[in-house]
């Protein structure tokens, strides 16, 4: 694209809480009360991740970083980010199901970062295909779509959550019956519709994938300074241990790839509805 610049990028870098829901909101306000006292740290941690990834972004804001490969990193950077915390917010309330295709797409796009930051070129690509371009006649502007960047290797905590979530972000049967259906078993199909009650499994798991997001995202920034400025090593440093300790508690609800029956699966360990509920294992 002859003549293109990069403008200066608008950063808007607060992460909170979502907002307790009103009285009468189905089962909401229960699960966000309960939130807040079974898996309260959790919750601080993963925003306390977003908001140390929002302080690089906004350094990278300054004119010494404003090229293409840290437009890319911003703009693909922020789908994920938001995608995270609205996972969270979904998760405050109640509402598991609506995570799972958020993180799955948080995902994805830490993915593309990888890529970025290892060089790919699919924005330089796009740029000097004329990915933008005015159209007089149509008096519109043309975005093309273009193509994301190549998969690379990517950190083993992001891979293993956007392989579960892709999975589970699917209308297969045993991905719904898992989500909103949990309770079933053999010769019993028992499923919910719109159920936002505090589920203590499910919270801990969606939960866990943005605690493992962010630890991903995190640990490829350290790496990245010949790119972003990462200034406070430290306090980064100090945020992958706690939230590698988070997810490292032995009775949280985790889901691992393993081989069973013969073949190999993802394995649910410690699923159960209520805190001090019996666990149970499931096998997808």
């Amino acid at each position: 694209m002859p003549g293109f610049r990069v403008s200066p990028p608008r950063i808007h870098p607060e992460a909170e809480r979502s907002s307790r829901p009103p009285a009468g909101s189905a089962g909401s306000v229960d699960a966000h009360r309960q939130m807040s006292f079974v898996l309260g740290e959790t919750v601080e941690l993963v925003l306390e991740g977003l908001r140390l990834e929002s302080a690089v972004a906004e350094e990278a804001g300054g004119s010494r970083y404003r090229n293409v490969t840290v437009a890319a990193l911003l703009a693909t950077g922020s789908r994920a980010w938001l995608a995270r915390l609205e996972a969270l917010h979904a998760i405050e309330s109640g509402a598991y199901a609506a995570a799972v295709p958020l993180v799955a797409s948080a995902a994805d796009h830490e993915a593309a970062c990888a890529a970025i930051l290892q060089g790919a070129g699919a924005w330089q690509d796009w740029l000097d295909t004329d990915g933008g371009v005015d159209l007089p006649e149509e008096h519109a502007t043309r975005l093309a779509l273009g193509a994301p960047p190549d998969d690379v290797e990517v950190p083993e905590l992001l891979a293993g959550v956007r392989e579960v979530t892709s999975a589970l972000a699917q209308p297969s049967p045993g991905a719904s019956a898992l989500l909103v259906g949990g309770e079933s078993g053999p010769g019993r199909l028992a499923v919910t519709f719109g159920d936002r009650d505090f589920h203590v499994a499910l919270a801990e798991l969606t939960s866990g994938w943005l605690l493992a997001l962010g630890v991903a995202k995190v640990e490829l920034l350290l790496d990245a300074g010949h790119v972003l400025p990462v200034s406070d090593t430290d306090a980064l440093g100090r945020w992958v241990r706690a939230a590698r300790r988070e997810l490292d508690v032995p009775r949280r609800c985790r889901i691992e790839r393993r081989q069973m029956a013969g073949a190999e699966r993802f394995v649910v360990e410690n699923w159960r509805r209520a805190p001090s509920g019996a666990v149970r294992r499931i096998v997808l």
